[in-house]
């Protein structure tokens, strides 16, 4: 059966909250009076996911570049009515980009890889087409997405090669692709598969416990489920749950092998694609099996599989910020304030938005803001901003497929302030 909900329950329902876990040791403790938010800002949220009809969401504050709150809101699905705590785990989707990138640099501090590296001379792809541009495609343009590889191929009449569509580094278009190919290359040079590369190089040294690169059917109970509006205009939980449907199946694989999904390359998840049980599901049953192998179908992938929380996700974001002391393991300074720095000054969306790596940056009167959306299907939508002037940040995570508006609504009342990265 369906599970459903109304504006008017959505109105009374309650959102939940919990005390604020304890805060890593990059973002100190907050003073107890700064530790939740305000009734005002409960009462925004609350406001705008009732008029958006937003079923959950995860938000996590930061001034002073520390999380000084953050909080669950709503319900993690419709159907058992669970709260959404500071525990709750979302599809952080393409926030997944701005981490991975960060591991990237931290490799070409320590003179693993070089940002002007062409990828080609680590691995080729085996559908890279032939052409003199493929071969150009650095490191570089890969994080400022430059490559003028795709988002993802359509492959609608069979596998589509992969081949930029203009000379890289002259313009830029956001590609997916072009990081599972830095995602493949990074692999070779650190002798690691991406969750044990990411868990070793970023999530452990951290603090980051609840940051992974891939599912785990032993912590799904934590995660959200996806929301849609049926034709009644009901919201809804969305009868497919991929990463669930999709994740379930690569586990089973992954028990027969002794080798756990979190130890997988990207070759290990493309041979486990072939290998898995058919989808019985009416929505993934009629996909030819060799799409599985596809880049755009990996659950374990840079460009999109991170799940966590708001709050871990905002302590990475502290990571960016300036005025901070820095461990050994963490970039460096000079690495941090490049990957804020604007890489390509094309005139791109407006000329307002300008790429850097990893992150896209909004120039404003005192300097840049950093900034990245993510989105999965079709409910699993968040986003991350920081400011490193005013060293005030925020991270939104949903499960509902109006989770755009509301983000733009909410981090815009929250902050006080319009951002073009937000509000565009």
């Amino acid at each position: 059966m369906k599970s459903e909900f109304s504006r008017r329950q959505l109105m009374k329902a309650g959102f939940a909250a919990a005390a604020t876990l304890p805060l890593t040791t990059f973002c100190a403790k907050p003073p107890s009076d700064t530790a939740r938010p305000t009734g005002f800002e409960i009462d925004i949220v609350q406001k705008k996911m009732a008029e958006h009809r937003i079923p959950g969401a995860g938000i996590a504050f930061i001034e002073d570049a520390k999380v000084v709150w953050e909080q669950g809101f709503g319900v993690k699905d419709l159907g058992t009515n669970d709260p959404v705590t500071k525990q709750t785990l979302f599809q952080a989707a393409s926030l997944s980009k701005p981490a991975f990138a960060y591991v990237v640099m931290q490799a070409v501090d320590r003179g693993e890889i070089s940002l002007d590296d062409q990828l080609t001379n680590y691995m080729r792809p085996h559908d890279l087409k032939e052409h003199p541009w493929s071969d150009k495609i650095t490191v570089r343009d890969v994080l400022q997405h430059t490559t003028g590889l795709p988002n993802w191929r359509g492959d609608a009449d069979g596998p589509e090669p992969l081949v930029p569509a203009y000379e890289p580094g002259t313009d830029s278009t956001y590609s997916g692709e072009a990081f599972h190919w830095l995602q493949r290359v990074m692999e070779r040079v650190t002798g690691l598969g991406l969750d044990a590369m990411m868990q070793e190089r970023l999530f452990r040294p951290a603090g980051l416990g609840d940051m992974r690169m891939v599912w785990q059917s032993s912590r799904d109970q934590r995660e959200v489920s996806g929301h849609v509006f049926d034709e009644q205009d009901n919201l809804v939980v969305d009868n497919l749950q991929f990463v669930r449907e999709h994740g379930g199946r690569m586990e089973e694989v992954a028990k027969r092998w002794g080798r756990p999904m979190s130890m997988w390359t990207a070759e290990d998840h493309e041979r486990a694609a072939a290998e898995m049980r058919p989808h019985t599901h009416p929505r993934l049953k009629k996909v030819a099996a060799w799409k599985w192998g596809r880049p755009g179908a990996f659950i374990i992938d840079s460009a999109s599989s991170l799940h966590c929380t708001a709050g871990d996700y905002a302590r990475f974001l502290c990571l960016m910020m300036p005025g901070r002391k820095r461990e050994e393991w963490q970039v460096t300074e000079k690495t941090r304030q490049l990957m804020l720095t604007p890489q390509f000054e094309t005139e791109i969306e407006g000329g307002r938005l300008p790429r850097a790596l990893g992150w896209g940056l909004e120039k404003r009167d005192s300097g840049v803001a950093y900034h990245h959306w993510g989105k999965n299907g079709r409910s699993h939508i968040s986003v991350a901003l920081g400011d490193p002037e005013t060293r005030r940040g925020i991270v939104v995570m949903t499960n509902g497929s109006n989770g755009n508006p509301f983000i733009t609504e909410t981090v815009t009342q929250l902050m006080n302030e319009n951002y073009i990265g937000i509000t565009a």
